[in-house]
């Protein structure tokens, strides 16, 4: 497939049980090097985070208020069975509730400190709507007291049943922890995500305050650990893994393993991808958003929205929720910036061969759909190379057209990783080299690679760069208003930038990753995430922008 790239192509039933350990900090806190280490004894009190986390009810709908924003805003915003999440402070006005199965929870302060609700003055508080919970809330100045805290039963059956199902904690050295989160998000056979967080901790369990934010959503056939984490390092450093860098620097970083990551090889039954495409994992990616800002709230580092950044195919999967979120209201939403990295999602004039080839491919793929094939294969393919370079790599190769050139198993996998003939590549380099990554690592790479995406999702992408068949995730792009980081690779010919100028942000920057060569030499699709001086030459560009976008005001709805 021409361009269909290997890396392009709520809540509550019991919630707080006692005091719990959490200070809810504001969104652009300065980073705390040397915090003072809190008294043992209120320490062993408290509930951690991380056990009431495992107390939420997921299928609730999670609308989180910042301290400078408004909760009766949110309840007009929120559905009947909602709950309502509010970071800790005190909040001066009054509150009409007329709707029914609403939770309003309060996030205490470190010393146990409830939400504080205050009268300016000539403020009520009525609540009309039945079964209306408040937890951890204080009044002070108004004359009715908080109902009763019973047992609340929700009034509305919902059909997904979303739970964390566990989580796990891994130092990963120099006091950067790595955490994952596994969450069913539905009655699906596969609906299981997973959710990666990489943080600097100042203790066990204890994040430092963070400067600025990333969600990372990968590309086809590959997970967070494959092409972000470790892409195939033997050892994870800050030169080495670009969530390792972030973290190390002061960025919360955070991302998903698309639910397709967990169909095994030995699958042959693929009827449950029928109708699975983009929609659903933006899905997924949404509901995991909400997760990742409520266990920032948990620890310390506020409710803000975040930063998305989509890489390849996650390009659709970020252009696509920041679509969907222009008819949500602001209190419903989760994203804040996107940043596109190395993938079109859509075609300008100038790209008009480009387009087209997205077309071409559009009907190649609906008609496999249309016969009943649901799945693509294309990573039991790159799995098959890289074993091969991994056990074998100096045979030759048996795939055509590779072994008609007599090159090894390891040459063919670096041919395939250092073709142009699409327009980009994914090193740069030859069968004989890698100019600017380690060959290794594309082969350690390679061999953990997800075997099998949803059909649906290569011919969704498609026919969005095709720009004549109709996608739905594409319905609002010009509506999207949110600041907006476009990479690219200079290997890329494309205009990857093109997308944004299609939207309403008034906030675009561009980069290009270059060496100043011509794009068939030049610096690749992964080279992005894995070449030696891919710090120097991404990452910090990245850094710099979270932590300048992360001190914009918050009245801008980020």
């Amino acid at each position: 497939m021409k361009k269909v790239k290997l890396f392009h192509q709520n809540y509550l039933a019991a919630f707080f049980l006692t005091l719990m350990l959490m200070f809810i900090s504001g969104c652009y806190d300065s980073v705390m090097e040397d915090p003072v280490s809190p008294d043992t004894a209120k320490t062993e009190a408290l509930i951690p985070w991380y056990d009431i986390l495992e107390q939420i009810d997921l299928n609730r709908e999670m609308i989180l208020v910042q301290e400078d924003e408004s909760i009766q805003a949110a309840i007009d915003a929120a559905e009947p069975g909602s709950a309502v999440y509010i970071e800790y402070g005190v909040y001066k006005e009054g509150l009409t509730i007329s709707k029914s199965d609403i939770q309003l929870i309060g996030l205490k302060s470190e010393l146990g400190e409830p939400v504080l609700f205050e009268n300016p003055g000539g403020r009520i508080i009525s609540i009309t709507g039945e079964n209306v919970r408040f937890e951890n809330i204080q009044l002070k100045g108004f004359d009715r007291k908080l109902p009763e805290n019973s047992e609340l039963k929700s009034s509305k059956k919902r059909r997904n049943i979303i739970h964390l199902k566990k989580w796990t904690r891994e130092d990963l050295g120099s006091g950067i922890a790595h955490y994952e989160f596994e969450v069913v998000m539905g009655n699906g056979v596969f609906d299981l995500v997973r959710i990666h967080r990489v943080v600097r901790e100042n203790r066990k369990y204890k994040p430092v305050r963070t400067k600025g934010d990333v969600f990372m959503v990968h590309g086809a056939i590959q997970d967070f650990d494959d092409i972000f984490l470790t892409a195939g390092a033997e050892v994870i450093n800050k030169k080495t893994s670009a969530p390792f860098y972030l973290a190390a620097n002061n960025i919360d970083v955070w991302g998903i393993d698309l639910a397709w990551n967990m169909v095994p090889m030995e699958t042959t039954d693929f009827s449950f991808m029928k109708g699975w495409g983009v929609e659903k994992d933006i899905d997924h990616t949404l509901k995991a958003m909400s997760i990742a800002r409520l266990i920032r709230g948990l620890t310390r580092q506020g409710f803000c929205r975040m930063n998305l950044l989509g890489f390849s195919y996650g390009v659709y999967i970020a252009y696509g929720a920041a679509s969907r979120e222009t008819q949500q209201h602001r209190f419903c939403r989760d994203v804040k910036g996107l940043i596109p990295v190395d993938a079109s999602f859509k075609y300008g004039p100038e790209d008009e061969a480009y387009r087209q080839g997205e077309c071409s491919q559009a009907v190649d793929i609906k008609a496999g759909l249309d016969a009943g094939v649901y799945y693509s294969d294309w990573g039991v393919g790159f799995i098959y190379m890289s074993n091969l370079a991994l056990t074998l790599p100096d045979e030759i190769s048996p795939i055509p057209p590779f072994s008609d050139y007599g090159l090894t198993n390891m040459q063919a996998l670096m041919a395939a990783g250092t073709d142009h003939s699409a327009g980009w590549h994914f090193f740069g380099g030859n069968f004989n080299e890698f100019f600017y990554s380690d060959s290794i690592r594309f082969v350690n790479l390679g061999v953990k690679l997800a075997p099998y995406m949803p059909l649906q999702t290569f011919y969704e992408g498609n026919a969005c760069g095709c720009n004549e068949e109709d996608v739905s995730f594409d319905d609002y792009l010009d509506r999207i208003s949110v600041p907006i980081l476009n990479i690219k690779a200079g290997a890329s010919e494309s205009n990857t930038s093109y997308a944004s100028t299609l939207t309403a942000s008034t906030d675009i920057t561009d980069y290009v990753a270059t060496k100043g060569v011509d794009p068939p030499e030049d610096f690749g699709h992964a080279d992005l995430w894995m070449a030696y001086d891919a710090d120097l030459m991404v990452w910090a560009v990245l850094e710099d922008w979270l932590i300048d976008h992360s001190k914009r005001k918050r009245r801008w709805g980020w």
